[in-house]
C-alpha cells in the first residue's frame, strides 16, 4: 500500500503543478494590485476558463492525495508533493518560455535527490496507528487556531507580500493534509459504514476551515508572483509542517532510530535548501531584482546585468 500511496501522491503533484499554471493564468488576467485578492475578485475567477480548468485538475489531485493519505502516513505522502516544483519548472519552460540556466538545473537535481531520499527513509520507518481522540482534538484545535490567525491577516494586511501568502497557505494546507489523514484513515480502519457514522467531525470542520482560508492565501499568491514561486513555497512549508505534525502529534516517528532521524533531517535540509536556491534563481525573481536595482541606481545609469544579479542572489 505504501508504493500505491506514493504513486497517488506523485499524480497529485503533477495535478498541483499544472493546476497552478492554469490558475495563475486566470488570476493574472484580472486587474488586481500586487497580493490583493478580495472576495469580489475570487467570485469573478469562476468566469475564467483557465482558472476553472485549473480548479478541476487540482480537484482531481486532491482526490489522489486524499486516497494516498488513507493508505500511508503523512510523513510519507506529503513530501512527495515537492516533485511538483520540478514539474512546474518544466511546464514553465514549455508554456511560459522560462529561461532555465545551469544553476536552476543543479538545484532541481538537488531537490529530486533530497525528496527521494526523504521519502525513502520515511517510508521505511514511519508507522501509522489509529489516532486517539486526544490526538485528533489537539490537531483540530491547532488547525483552527492557525485558521483564525490567517483570517486576522486577511482582515488587517492590505497588500501582503508573496512570502507571507505562501507561508500561510503552506501551513494551513499542512493542517488540511493531517486532518484529512485522521478522517480517511479512520474510515479505512473501521469500515465505510461504521466510519461514516462515527466521523471525527471536529477534524472535518478544521480541515474545511483551514482549506478555505489556505486557498485564499494561495490564490492571492498567484496575483503576487509567478506560479513556480507558489509551488516552491508550498513544497517546502507544507511537507515540513505536515511531517512535524505527523511526528509530534500523530506519533508517526515513534519507531524511528537516531540514524533514521538524522537521515531524514539531512535529506530534508537538502530539499529545502535546493528549493530556496531555485526560487532565488528563478528568472522572474532575477528580473524583479534587476528592476529594483535599476530604480535604486536611477534611470541615467545602467542597471546590473542579469548575471550580476543572479550571482548576488547566491547565499
Amino acid at each position: 500500500m505504501i508504493i500505491l500511496a506514493i504513486g497517488l501522491a506523485f499524480l497529485s503533484a503533477v495535478s498541483l503543478a499544472y493546476g497552478a499554471l492554469l490558475q495563475h493564468r486566470g488570476v493574472s488576467g484580472l486587474q488586481t494590485s500586487e497580493g490583493a485578492l478580495r472576495l469580489r475578485t475570487l467570485v469573478s475567477l469562476f468566469r475564467s476558463p483557465h482558472w476553472v480548468l485549473g480548479l478541476l485538475i487540482m480537484g482531481a489531485g486532491i482526490v489522489a492525495n486524499v486516497t494516498a493519505l488513507a493508505f500511508a502516513p503523512v510523513m510519507v505522502v506529503q513530501p512527495v508533493g515537492a516533485f511538483s516544483l520540478v514539474i512546474s519548472i518544466l511546464l514553465g519552460m514549455y508554456h511560459r518560455s522560462l529561461a532555465v540556466h545551469r544553476s536552476i538545473i543543479i538545484t532541481v537535481v538537488l531537490c529530486v535527490v533530497g525528496v527521494a531520499g526523504f521519502v525513502t527513509v520515511s517510508a521505511l520507518v514511519a508507522t501509522t496507528s489509529p489516532t486517539s481522540p486526544a490526538e485528533a482534538h489537539l490537531l483540530a484545535a491547532l488547525a483552527l487556531a492557525f485558521t483564525v490567525a490567517g483570517l486576522i491577516v486577511i482582515l488587517t494586511v492590505s497588500h501582503p507580500r508573496q512570502l507571507l501568502l505562501i507561508t500561510g497557505g503552506g501551513v494551513l494546507f499542512a493542517f488540511v493534509a493531517t486532518n484529512m489523514h485522521v478522517v480517511s484513515s479512520h474510515i479505512v480502519d473501521v469500515g465505510l459504514l461504521e466510519g461514516l457514522s462515527s466521523l471525527p467531525w471536529i477534524n472535518l470542520v478544521a480541515l474545511a476551515a483551514s482549506g478555505l482560508v489556505g486557498s485564499w492565501f494561495v490564490q492571492s499568491s498567484y496575483a503576487a508572483g509567478p506560479p513556480e514561486m507558489v509551488i516552491a513555497g508550498l513544497t517546502v512549508i507544507d511537507p515540513i509542517i505536515a511531517v512535524l505534525l505527523g511526528a509530534l502529534i500523530l506519533g508517526e516517528a515513534a519507531d524511528s532510530g537516531v540514524a533514521s532521524i538524522l537521515g531524514m533531517a539531512a535529506f530534508g535540509a537538502l530539499a529545502c535548501t535546493s528549493v530556496v536556491l531555485l526560487s532565488r534563481h528563478h528568472p522572474d525573481a532575477v528580473e524583479a531584482e534587476r528592476r529594483r536595482s535599476h530604480q535604486k541606481y536611477g534611470d541615467d545609469s545602467d542597471p546590473p546585468s542579469i548575471e550580476e544579479v543572479s550571482d548576488r542572489a547566491i547565499p
